[in-house]
């Protein structure tokens, strides 16, 4: 099986702004934390594009990035849209109470969340707006006798590729590549294959 679908026929749309006042309310005291170290609002974007639900059909997704990121965020959803790569949610991890594993479980790809990384007190990427996880179920994080979440079970095996997943050669690695982001699944200490860096 491929791990693309039908490409869409109707035109991509994507478009980014100040996050708005609804926004905030949602991610305040959630994502967004009263920290020093926090992003202001102003250093972050609201983010909608649309993107292809495994089904095929069309969906508005939403991402807070970095406003230094914002356009090359919609760059890349632009060009994995085109050639008909599937993205199963996207929505603010707001929805989830900023609970990562809890996102991940739903299979929800998602940018900024002020959070350290798992086990550490260093800040994560997520955490300045520079990191987006795309169908984590699909695509688990791995290292020799874990992996997260436990719904990637199935997609253990990267060798047998199915919809969604992201792959090395692939057309959507090629896609980060020629865009400049980071992988994860080329990390070395963890293969973690949903998440994607850009630096700036």
């Amino acid at each position: 099986m491929s791990a693309l679908v039908e490409p869409p026929q109707s035109r991509f749309t994507g478009a980014w702004r100040a996050i708005p006042d609804d926004v905030r309310a949602r991610m305040h005291g959630v994502a967004w934390k009263d920290d020093p170290r926090c992003p202001s609002y102003d250093a972050l974007a609201y983010v909608e594009v649309d993107h292809l639900r495994f089904d095929g059909e069309v969906a508005k997704g939403e991402l807070v990035v970095a406003r230094a990121i914002a356009d090359d965020t919609i760059a890349l959803c632009a060009r994995l849209y085109a050639i008909g790569f599937p993205i199963r949610a996207m929505q603010l991890v707001d929805d989830f109470g900023a609970d990562d594993d809890r996102s991940m479980s739903a299979d929800n790809c998602s940018a900024f969340n002020f959070r350290v990384v798992a086990g550490t007190d260093v800040l994560s990427q997520h955490a300045l707006g520079l990191a987006i996880d795309i169908n984590p179920v699909e695509n688990p994080w791995v290292r020799p006798g874990k992996f997260v979440p436990p719904e990637g079970e199935p997609f253990l095996r990267r060798d047998l590729i199915r919809t969604g997943m992201i792959v090395r050669p692939g057309p959507v690695t090629a896609i980060f590549d020629e865009l400049g982001w980071e992988w994860g699944g080329d990390w070395r200490h963890a293969s973690d294959y949903h998440h994607i860096v850009k630096r700036h």
